[in-house]
């Protein structure tokens, strides 16, 4: 099988396949330090406190996460046509595109990984500042941080794959009901917890299980996302 050829098809751009996400997270962690710099500067000790306890959410992180998560979309959208293309077998390029997407995940989540563990022995870089050490990429130990940036980057990539072969292999329908059976979701959750209050409760169960359960949870799109992705790359066809 020819998968080296699809891992090149994907990394030979190598400033669009690496360089531009890492430049992209190094501005906005220094727009990061500059805020820190300021707000530490006008509020002193008491300023630079709640700063880190309020950064808990920051969500600059995705500067990163922001184009990986759009990668599983570029990836069956232009990658995949090209693919066709060039003679490469729907097998080859599923099998050379599922391994990119492993050692995407792998690199930027040492890449996080690393940066929270700098962050938190530095005190925030000095500042009391929060860029790498948030609830999206795991607060607790740096192993923790390390499966969970993995496997939530796995995870957005598998299922955005999953999604352009579906449009692929249905169309402009496909949109509609997927965006429709998506808003009747959030409604129906909204409606629950607005007038049910064993619902509510529920939801309180749900959101307050451990780290743990949360893995399992994004471990399963995951796996979900893999298992459609795979199904319908046989037969999708190429836009």
């Amino acid at each position: 099988m020819r998968i080296r050829n699809v891992v090149q098809l994907h990394t030979v751009n190598r400033l669009q396949a690496f360089g531009w996400p890492l430049i992209i997270m190094s501005l906005s962690l220094s727009l990061v330090l500059i805020v820190g710099a300021l707000v530490v500067g006008v509020g002193g000790a008491d300023a630079r406190t709640g700063m880190n306890t309020g950064m808990q959410w920051n969500g600059a992180i995705f500067a990163l996460l922001g184009p990986l998560i759009g990668f599983g979309f570029t990836a069956m959208g232009q990658y995949f046509p090209l693919a066709l293309g060039l003679g490469l077998t729907r097998r080859e390029f599923a099998a050379g595109t599922a391994l990119v997407f492993v050692g995407n995940a792998a690199f930027y989540a040492v890449v996080v990984t690393i940066g929270k563990v700098v962050e938190v022995a530095t005190g925030g870089f000095g500042l009391g500042v929060r860029f790498f050490d948030t609830f999206y990429t795991g607060i607790g130990a740096w192993w923790q941080t390390l499966v969970q940036t993995f496997l939530l980057i796995l995870a957005v990539m598998l299922v955005g794959a999953a999604i352009t072969t579906a449009f692929h292999r249905w169309g402009q329908s496909f949109l509609w009901v997927f965006w429709i059976g998506l808003a009747a979701v959030v409604l129906a959750v909204v409606a629950g917890a607005l007038l049910s209050d064993a619902f509510r409760a529920a939801a309180m169960d749900v959101l307050g299980m451990g780290w743990g359960g949360w893995m399992v949870v994004i471990a399963g799109f995951a796996a979900l996302g893999a298992a459609v992705w795979l199904t319908l790359v046989r037969r999708a066809q190429a836009r």
